[in-house]
């Protein structure tokens, strides 16, 4: 399972809930795993083993784990050297938090990786209002591409909230960049934050000083959105299906209206936004 899913996976299924997942994405995309979690999730160690040690910060983990053969120096080094996804990440913000014990963890962590479906197609597929059956399949793919982009250019772990609501009282004020894709498949892609928000994505993508809503904030969203919706258009193209990408565009205190719509809203550690999808579009 993709180490990505994790927190949308504790969310799908009731194990926490939408206010705790928020408190903790900030300090999950912040936060190392610690040895102890890096070792249980490599099954050098049990979660029963670590607690009987009863040392969470790494240096006496070592120095008891070591000293009761359960780890090699070598094996501390491999550790110590491993790249941890966000799903480790937020296993530690968990722990950090005393949210759950390390037995706990490991079994939240097992049946995580024995999950049969996407969590992230399954937030999508709750959030979904019937009639979207035949686009379901490429809206899921579409906000697949989208999380993984968001985590890559932003640089935080992101969840889709599946709780019903009026997306509608979020929206002002805020600025929405939106962009259609024609051709074979005709979409439009939307992104819908407050203000604030909108700027702090703007300054992490473009890595530039940016402190306010201007034109260069505008212009590196739109460049954000265009990136995306390019690398769809590439996988599409792996189908032969050919995709044209109109100029994006961006708008105040409005919100895309049309049909076969799917709107999601996205919690970030940077705040929240809305992601919205639509095989056409009209501002309202």
């Amino acid at each position: 399972m993709n180490s990505q899913y994790f927190a949308q996976y504790l969310l799908n299924t009731g194990e926490l809930p939408i206010e705790t997942i928020r408190q903790l994405l900030g300090r999950a995309s912040k936060r190392k795993p610690q040895l102890p979690v890096l070792a249980m999730q490599h099954g050098m160690v049990t979660a029963t083993q670590i607690e009987e040690l009863g040392e969470d910060s790494n240096s006496k983990f070592v120095a008891a784990a070591i000293e009761r053969g359960l780890l090699t120096k070598v094996q501390v080094k491999n550790l110590q050297e491993a790249v941890a996804g966000d799903n480790l990440r937020f296993a530690q913000a968990m722990i950090d938090k005393k949210i759950i014990s390390y037995v706990e963890m490991e079994k939240l962590l097992k049946r995580y990786s024995k999950a049969k479906q996407n969590p992230l197609q399954e937030a999508v597929n709750k959030v979904a209002d019937k009639g979207l059956e035949k686009e379901i399949g490429y809206y899921g793919e579409y906000t697949e591409l989208f999380i993984h982009s968001f985590a890559r250019f932003m640089g935080v772990p992101t969840v889709i909230e599946i709780e019903t609501m009026d997306l509608r009282e979020e929206a002002c004020p805020t600025h929405m960049v939106s962009q259609r894709l024609s051709g074979d498949l005709g979409l439009v892609a939307s992104i819908v934050a407050k203000d604030e928000v909108f700027v702090e994505m703007a300054r992490r993508y473009s890595g530039e000083d940016i402190s306010r809503l201007n034109e260069l904030a505008i212009d590196s969203m739109e460049e954000f959105l265009n990136v995306i919706n390019g690398l769809y258009a590439v996988n599409m193209a792996k189908r032969q299906m050919e995709i044209d990408l109109e100029l994006p565009h961006t708008v105040k205190n409005m919100l895309p209206a049309g049909n076969l719509q799917l709107m999601l809203r996205i919690d970030a550690s940077i705040g929240s936004f809305l992601l919205v999808l639509g095989s056409d579009e009209f501002l309202s």
